[in-house]
């Protein structure tokens, strides 16, 4: 078993090459490979009601079949246990998956005779090895081609940062690096989400995980940010998702946080406008660091994180609620100056 510990960022095809020159001069290349891949799940997706994934893929030197069990959150990345194992072939061997320490992570519902294909995703594959100052290795890869399901396809452009070794946030400095270069957007939402979606079997899911007086739970809020940024972004998403989670993070921050200015900008730009804008990408990037940051440092005053979480969130829905979709950005408008 492995633990990968990653962060994933969203990006646009035209950046691409704006990316490949600054990582060709700052880290080493490691190669280009095309990757196919098959994703499995049962007739009533057991695993995507788990938030884990299985599939196996082909490369030109062979087949390998892996299985990433529901992340987790640790300094705001995110980390899933993981297993691979190659193939003789491009079939899936139920067997590896009966494997006890496998078992301990596999969703009981999910029976290992009722697997089938569900999507494919097929892409070009470019990777480096980035060394940071504290000489933690990290694998940063992009990957482009498309998610197909159902004789459908829709494009894939993302960009991964990978720990090989060393400290896990040494990947937030290259993360920002990387910011100023192109517009990225952190993403939560994996491929075989996609994959699913695309196939017609699933839907905008958020973690929407509690939180208690202290703030354990906080970093899954912070995912169901990123998720509504980039539903809104990319696919069918609408203000009143990011505002549902937006909107009570910031009233845990101070008004100088960089989460009201991304909230403000939001409401001021088009989508298709915010998505290119690189200060609001790195705004929620930075934003994330800071919620993280609020798990591990002690909170002045009576009030708990729990309390004032609760308390924004009924304000912001009662904004939504009370609001016509006309008047909608104006009214969310006028909580930011409250």
């Amino acid at each position: 078993m492995a633990k990968e510990i990653e962060l994933k960022l969203r990006l646009q095809p035209e950046d691409i090459p704006a990316l490949v020159s600054w990582l060709d001069n700052e880290a080493t290349a490691t190669g280009q490979k095309t990757l196919n891949n098959d994703y499995f799940d049962t007739p009533e997706l057991a695993l995507a009601a788990a938030h884990s994934a299985l599939r196996i893929r082909s490369t030109n030197s062979g087949f390998e079949q892996t299985f990433k069990a529901r992340s987790q959150s640790n300094s705001a990345v995110q980390i899933r246990h993981e297993w691979n194992w190659p193939l003789p072939e491009r079939q899936l061997d139920p067997s590896l998956l009966a494997l006890p320490e496998v078992q301990a992570c596999w969703p009981e519902p999910a029976a290992r005779d009722q697997l089938q294909t569900v999507f494919s995703t097929d892409f070009e594959r470019r990777s480096w090895l980035y060394t940071a100052a504290d000489d933690s290795e990290i694998e940063v890869v992009i990957d482009q081609g498309s998610i197909l399901a159902n004789g459908q396809s829709e494009p894939l452009c993302e960009l991964e940062l990978e720990l090989v070794s060393g400290d896990d946030t040494a990947m937030w400095p290259l993360s920002e690096a990387l910011h100023d270069v192109a517009p990225m957007w952190l993403s939560d939402i994996s491929k075989a989400e996609r994959g699913y979606r695309l196939a017609g079997v699933g839907s905008a899911l958020f973690h929407g995980a509690t939180i208690d007086a202290e703030g354990a739970g906080l970093p899954e809020l912070a995912f169901d940010l990123q998720r509504a940024l980039e539903y809104y972004l990319w696919s069918d998403g609408d203000l009143q998702a990011i505002w549902q989670s937006g909107y009570p993070l910031a009233r845990l921050m101070s008004k100088e946080s960089v989460l009201w200015q991304l909230l403000d900008k939001s409401l001021a730009m088009k989508s298709e406008h915010l998505l290119k804008d690189k200060a609001a990408a790195k705004a929620l990037t930075r934003a994330v660091q800071q919620v993280a940051g609020m798990c591990t440092e002690s909170q002045p005053g009576r009030e708990s994180i729990r309390d004032r979480w609760d308390e924004a969130r009924s304000q912001v829905g009662d904004v939504i609620e009370c609001s016509e979709t006309s008047s909608l950005s104006a009214s969310l408008k006028q909580l930011l100056k409250d």
